[in-house]
Formats: C-alpha cells, sequence, structure tokens
C-alpha cells in the first residue's frame, strides 16, 4: 500500500471536499485559502483546504508531519524536491508544445532525468536525517525500496545510455546558397577553431553595436527540423534507442511520488504563508484537541485573515490584536456583545477559524488551544437582501438556521453574527432565545455577536463577553473581548454624556 503523509495506515481516500463553502466566505477563510494556494494551482491544493477531518488520530498523524517539516533540513530536503518535480513538469509541458517528433523525445529523457534526480535526492536526505512522524517515515521508506527497484534502475541507468550515444554522433553540413546537405562525418576538418581564430583580433577592438532582437524559442524552425530529420535518418540506432526509450517509459512517474509531491505542497503552502506572520511575533500553535465536549480553552487567538491583510513584508509586529476563550464543561452558548466596530466579528471568526484550521491538522493562530475536533463549523451571517427574491432577509434567515440545528451535534461549531438585525429589537430577542435554546439542547459550540444584550442573560449556561472601550473614552475601542455582564447600557450613557445628550441636557437645550 502506497503510503500517504495526509492519512494514516497509507489511506488514499480522503474525504470528499465540502460542496457548500459559504461558512469559509462568512470567516474569510476563502481568502486565506485562495492566498494559501496562488501559484500551485495545478495541483488542486484548494480542494485538500476543504476536506477537513473527523478523527483525532488523523489531526495527530498531521501534526507529527508538520513537527518533522518544521525541522529545518528535512523542509529543505522536501522543498528541493518540490522545485525538481515542478522542473518535471514543465519540461514535460514544453515537450508537448513542441512539432518536431525528435526533439520532442529528447526533451522527454531531460524530463525522466531530473525526476530520477529529484527523487534519488530526497531519498538520500530523507535517509539519512531520520523523520520522526509516522508519515514521512513510512514515506521514506517507500522511497528506498521504490529506488532500488528495478524498475527505476531501468528508468535511470537507460536514459544515460540513450544519452551517450546521442553525444556520440557527429554529422557534416554542407551549406550553398539556399541549400542545405547533411552527410556522415567522414574526419573532415573542424573550422570552427580556425574561425575563431581569426576574429579573435576583432575582440580587442572597440566596435559599435549593432544588436538585433531575435525570437527566443525553443521549438525549432522548418529548416532545423529538417536538418534533425535527415540525422536521424544517417544514425538509425541511436535514434531508434531514443525512441524505444519513450515508448517503454512513457509513463514513467510512480503513484507514490507524485501524491507526495501534491500532499506536501499542502503542508508547505500553510507553513509559507504563515511564516512571515510568526516572524513578526504572532503565535501559531499545534492544538490539542478531543472528540468529545468538555471544556475549551483558546490563549492569544486573532483572526488570520485580518492579521494576513495588516501585516506588511519588513515591519514589526502587525497591530493585531489577540483574545482568549475560556469555558467550563457545561458553557457551550457564547454571546458576545458592545458597541459597533469594536472587533465582536472579529472575535467570532477568530473562533470559527481556530477550529476548522484545527480540523485540517494544521497549526492555528493562537498561542494555546483545547478545543473538540469540529465535525462543522456552520455560520449564519448577515447578509444584503436581494430584489427579487422570493423571500424575505428574515426568512432566508430562518430557513437557514432550520437546517443548521437540524444538522448540528455536540461537535459542531456555529458562528451568528448579527442575526435578526432586519427586524425589531422585541422580536430579535424572542428568536434569539429561541435558537439559543435549540442550539443548547443539540450541545453544539455556539458563538453569538447580537445587539440584544438580554440574550447574554439566557441561563445559567451561557456565557456573556463584552467588547471593550478605553475607560476614560468610550469612543475609543480597544478590541479586547472580556468575560462579563453586557454593558450596552452604561456605554450608551456615556455616549450621551459626552456628547450633550442626557435627557438633562437636551431637556435644557430644548427649553432655551
Amino acid at each position: 500500500m502506497t503510503p500517504s503523509i495526509l492519512y494514516p495506515d497509507g489511506a488514499r481516500e480522503s474525504p470528499s471536499p465540502l460542496q457548500d463553502r459559504q461558512f469559509a466566505v462568512d470567516l474569510n477563510l476563502d481568502q486565506v485559502f485562495a492566498s494559501v494556494c496562488e501559484g500551485r494551482e495545478q495541483l488542486d491544493l484548494l480542494s485538500l483546504f476543504y476536506s477537513p477531518l473527523h478523527d483525532v488520530d488523523s489531526v495527530v498523524y498531521r501534526h507529527q508531519v508538520i513537527a518533522d517539516l518544521e525541522r529545518p533540513q528535512v523542509l529543505a530536503a522536501v522543498q528541493s524536491f518540490g522545485h525538481g518535480m515542478r522542473q518535471v513538469r514543465e519540461l514535460l509541458r514544453s515537450m508537448r508544445s513542441l512539432h518536431n517528433h525528435w526533439q520532442q523525445r529528447r526533451l522527454f529523457i531531460d524530463a525522466v532525468s531530473a525526476y530520477c534526480d529529484a527523487v534519488g535526492s530526497l531519498t538520500d536526505k530523507l535517509v539519512r536525517m531520520g523523520p520522526a512522524s509516522r508519515g514521512l517515515d513510512a514515506f521514506t521508506k517507500y522511497l528506498s525500496a521504490y529506488r532500488s527497484s528495478a524498475g527505476f534502475t531501468s528508468l535511470a541507468e537507460d536514459a544515460g545510455v540513450v544519452l551517450s550515444a546521442l553525444a556520440q554522433i557527429r554529422y557534416t553540413l554542407h551549406i550553398k546558397g539556399t541549400r542545405v546537405a547533411v552527410s556522415q562525418y567522414l574526419g573532415e576538418p573542424d573550422y570552427a577553431q580556425e574561425v575563431e581564430t581569426i576574429f579573435a583580433k576583432f575582440r580587442e577592438m572597440p566596435a559599435r553595436e549593432f544588436l538585433a532582437t531575435f525570437r527566443n524559442t525553443l521549438d525549432m524552425d522548418p529548416v532545423e527540423g529538417q536538418i534533425l530529420d535527415r540525422v536521424a535518418r544517417l544514425n538509425p540506432g541511436p535514434f531508434g534507442a531514443l525512441d524505444r526509450y519513450f515508448q517503454a517509459h512513457r509513463d514513467f512517474f510512480d503513484s507514490g511520488v507524485t501524491a507526495f509531491d501534491r500532499d506536501a505542497q499542502f503542508y508547505l503552502a500553510y507553513l509559507g504563508h504563515i511564516a512571515p506572520l510568526r516572524s513578526s511575533g504572532l503565535p501559531f500553535c499545534y492544538p490539542h484537541l478531543s472528540d468529545r465536549p468538555s471544556s475549551s480553552r483558546v490563549k492569544a487567538v486573532f483572526d488570520l485573515a485580518l492579521a494576513d491583510k495588516v501585516n506588511q513584508p519588513g515591519s514589526s509586529r502587525p497591530n493585531v490584536v489577540t483574545n482568549d476563550l475560556h469555558l467550563g464543561p457545561n458553557e457551550r452558548i457564547v454571546v458576545v456583545t458592545g458597541p459597533n466596530s469594536g472587533g465582536k466579528t472579529t472575535f467570532a471568526r477568530a473562533l470559527g477559524q481556530v477550529h476548522y484550521l484545527a480540523s485540517l491538522g494544521l497549526l492555528v493562530p493562537a498561542n494555546e488551544a483545547d478545543l473538540v475536533l469540529a465535525d462543522a463549523v456552520f455560520t449564519s451571517f448577515g447578509q444584503e437582501e436581494q430584489l427579487g427574491t422570493p423571500r424575505s432577509h428574515l426568512e432566508d434567515e430562518l430557513v437557514h438556521l432550520h437546517e443548521v440545528i437540524a444538522q448540528a451535534s455536540p461537535r459542531s461549531v456555529v458562528v451568528m453574527n448579527e442575526s435578526f438585525s432586519s427586524t425589531t429589537l422585541r422580536d430579535a430577542a424572542v428568536l434569539g432565545r429561541s435558537v439559543l435554546a435549540q442550539l443548547l439542547e443539540s450541545g453544539s459550540l455556539c458563538i453569538y455577536v447580537t445587539f440584544v444584550d438580554e440574550l447574554a442573560e439566557a441561563n445559567g449556561e451561557t456565557v456573556s463577553m463584552v467588547v471593550t472601550v478605553h475607560p476614560e473614552d468610550p469612543v475609543l475601542r480597544t478590541y479586547k473581548v472580556v468575560r462579563k455582564p453586557p454593558e450596552g447600557l452604561a456605554y450608551a450613557a456615556a455616549l450621551a454624556e459626552r456628547y450633550g445628550l442626557t435627557y438633562g441636557a437636551v431637556q435644557e437645550r430644548v427649553g432655551q
């Protein structure tokens, strides 16, 4: 069985990629994944980022591989292999664009040689370094056996024999006007050295430059192609061997090697994406996951998509505020309130991101994280009402939440942002209490950003978290989210007092 560095026990059957990806749009993870996969589109990595894992051992399996890749020597070896495989694919792509039969065959051998070099180099390096992870250790053993196999040995050695025979070919060109004749080399003098000697003196004299730009293309022009075809006719042995080599090895890729190339890029792309953020001081960690709901703890979590936007090359630590969350075993509902533009939605997105990234077996944007391994991350973010749709915005919300509640389990995570904002405060409170009660019954973890403060005190299993403001100036946001009762009226009173809008101030002004 071909080993995999993505799935334990060599399982190649990956989970089917998620088709409904609205949650990623709501959490801005679609932007993160698009950036991570940029430049690697031919490998279809994006589907891997929409294929979450569902058991803790599979997550630990990936953590072990990442830990190996965080060793500089292992990382450099796998990166070098990736560069080599990219060169192989580029050579094959160039080969398919050529028109001359023999030139295609010759470039094919270059691609095979690059492939053999990449495989041999990676094998030697991995054997020498001895990976600790189950995934890379199994692949190292597989790669060693593959390189020692008769098939790979023939692939590499036969290429050398063919190239050596082609290198021995010599022929003569007779050029007269527009006529070109190709014949066997019969010991005629080589005039190349004589021509160079005659023109060597001109190199010592300054001269004006008369530069012309020529089209630089790998493909031969018709004259070059005809010359090569005639050389092949004069040397049927070496060129016949070249043709036979192509026919014998045209499907030279090993499925295990190509699978490793793609799977490794999944890790390398993500690690490369977060490297600048880690260098700037933002924390990433290996989350500790449980397959059953228990207490949850996340320390110094932040919004990865937001950090990507504000982080600039060469800058110091980005101005990204981190926050904490600590929930007891029976605390499953988190209601986030506070003033607008204070970071409520950013905090909720960050928690949704960290749970989903954890389900991919990746490092998460936090200093520490103890989480349930989510079987699904659901979102309900307010969308603009679309003209011409048969249902109202509120009806769309209710239908979507009904579907979420029907699917939610104790291992699900639900992120709701300003739900029912299109209705009255009273109705929003009634609907919000109903939804929270049903989610509480399902056992799901819910993060609910809302303007309805009373939902934060719905029951004893609901945790209230509040976006804080500067104690002396409520207009200034701190973007810190802390666990405490809602203070919406306090903010309103402070703002009214600052701007002279208290009842007494307004009454006095009207009286004047």
